[in-house]
């Protein structure tokens, strides 16, 4: 028998649960259809008021619009990595930004994918990453040339670099990551597409960098998979491999290791009703 108080309690929860829902933001008008013809390529465009997503798994999806490295995803079907999609979506511009936007994704993968799933921290194999000679860093990183701290400092092309933020390369077997006025949380983030267990940041670095690295790579960031063609293809063998890499062009370490990460769990998704 459930009393009045309890009742009254139960009817709060579900106002809380209803009004969070509606607060949630939503895009205006979005389609999702299968995109037939596959291939490497995967495009994600933001602008604003805008989001398209073309040829892109739903697995990739998840990971950008939860910020979250693929070894950090756990479950789902083997078709969320496989499939691909073509998204397009709508929405006022007025508030836009890139964490509105990824709200706005999740809420349509929830939508449209009945996709369900949680955070939880589990104990695995994983990489660190740490400085290898505390007090030096590498003579690719150093510390940024323009103030990037600003919510709207600019990201934009100079002289071939960019200036606030990350700049991702795939070429075959090797890739490389061009950053300016990047946090090491950011690059961390990044870099965790390219390993094959969760990485964590333990540089301990808190300020900004400009940073180049190029390494060998047996992994894409965009689909994480071993790149087009194989590693054969266009490996060049001036080109170090990933340790090597960090530790002489940047002066970080990375190491294997088991301990707690914070994973994201996929509880349910199936195939979407196109529109």
């Amino acid at each position: 028998m459930i009393d009045a108080r309890m009742k009254a309690t139960v009817g709060a929860l579900l106002v809380v649960v209803s009004v969070a829902a509606a607060q949630s933001p939503q895009f205006d008008v979005a389609s999702i259809k299968k995109n037939p013809l596959g291939g490497a390529r995967v495009g994600v465009e933001t602008p604003p008021g805008r989001f398209q997503a073309t040829n892109t798994p739903l697995r990739f999806l998840i990971r950008w619009s939860y910020r979250i490295a693929e070894p950090r995803i756990i479950g789902g079907p083997g078709w969320i990595g496989v499939d691909r999609f073509d998204v397009s979506a709508t929405a006022s511009v007025e508030g836009w930004s890139g964490e509105r936007t990824r709200q706005m994704v999740r809420a349509l993968l929830a939508d449209r994918f009945g996709l369900a799933a949680h955070m939880e921290t589990r104990e695995m194999p994983i990489f660190v990453l740490t400085v290898a000679k505390p007090g030096a860093s590498g003579p690719r990183l150093q510390p940024a040339a323009f103030d990037c701290s600003a919510p709207d400092a600019p990201s934009r092309m100079i002289a071939g670099r960019v200036q606030c933020g990350l700049l991702v390369s795939q070429n075959g077997g090797s890739a490389s990551l061009r950053g300016g006025g990047t946090t090491m949380a950011d690059f961390a983030r990044t870099l965790g597409e390219y390993v094959d267990r969760p990485l964590v940041d333990r540089t301990g670095l808190t300020a900004r960098y400009d940073l180049d690295l190029q390494f060998t790579a047996d992994r894409s960031a965009l689909v994480g998979a071993r790149p087009p063609g194989g590693l054969d293809a266009t490996t060049d063998s001036d080109i170090p491999p990933l340790p090597t890499a960090l530790r002489e062009q940047l002066g970080l370490r990375l190491d294997s290791e088991r301990g707690p990460v914070e994973v994201l769990v996929i509880d349910r998704v199936s195939q979407p009703a196109e529109n």
